[in-house]
């Protein structure tokens, strides 16, 4: 049986057969959590979602985790795998949408993308794709846990709050995030979620999409769609 755990900045969520709980990320080690859960349901399998930089079942960076950098291979002595959160979350969305190409595009307390061509995972070399928060867009006077002062996810998440942005500058921010992979990608469905996103939701200008009539904007429909994304993982991958 697969236990699939999600370790969000605010949330750490975990399912084992109809077993499911939420706890708070930084009330607990989520190290000890995760072994926990191992020895106490003695899963065959474990799919991870985590909310940042992850390759080959090593944690690179969370900077909204209370986790150094670590290799888990270390410490977890059964199957699992370990994934970015977002592209747990594309995984889940893909089959939702029955789409093959698609992106999934969250706003949160950051920005970032999974993508699935052709219904794969794009993860790029050390699994970093999907980053577009911190392309180049307008310079500020804060400087991004990635070091540079002009990430565009200063603008299009709810970072734009700290920077005394307005709402407008967030639409075309969030805007131009949509066209770009759009661009980039030619999905059929763009997938847009994350909570900063969901309490601000509005309709995207189809000036800044090419072929806007061939590509579908829809809103996530899943709630869970990281932890289900990890589950299916490590079904089909382990």
């Amino acid at each position: 049986m697969i236990l699939a755990v999600d370790i969000g900045g605010t949330f750490f969520r975990y399912k084992f057969r109809e077993i499911f709980e939420v706890k708070n990320t930084k009330e607990i080690d989520v190290l000890k959590e995760i072994l926990n859960l191992i020895e106490k349901y003695k899963p065959s399998k474990l799919g991870i979602s985590f909310a940042g930089q992850v390759d080959n079942g090593k944690i690179l960076s969370s900077p909204n985790i209370d986790i150094k950098s670590i290799d888990l291979k270390e410490y977890i002595k059964i199957p699992f795998i370990l994934e970015n959160d977002l592209n747990c979350a594309a995984v889940a969305e893909s089959r939702y949408w029955k789409s093959k190409f698609l992106v999934a595009l969250y706003s949160g307390t950051g920005l970032g993308a999974g993508i699935i061509e052709n219904g794969k995972l794009v993860r790029g070399y050390m699994n970093l794709a999907g980053e577009i928060g911190h392309i180049p867009y307008k310079k500020t006077k804060f400087v991004c846990a990635c070091g540079k002062n002009d990430c565009l996810e200063f603008y299009a998440s709810s970072k734009i709050e700290k920077i005394g942005g307005k709402f407008q500058e967030y639409k075309e921010a969030l805007n131009k995030a949509v066209g770009t992979m759009a661009s980039l990608f030619n999905p059929e469905i763009i997938v847009l979620g994350g909570g900063y996103y969901l309490h601000h939701k509005f309709e995207i200008d189809k000036k800044y999409i090419p072929n806007f009539d061939k590509i579908a904007i829809k809103v996530i429909k899943l709630k869970d769609a990281s932890l289900i994304g990890a589950e299916i993982l490590a079904k089909e991958e382990l």
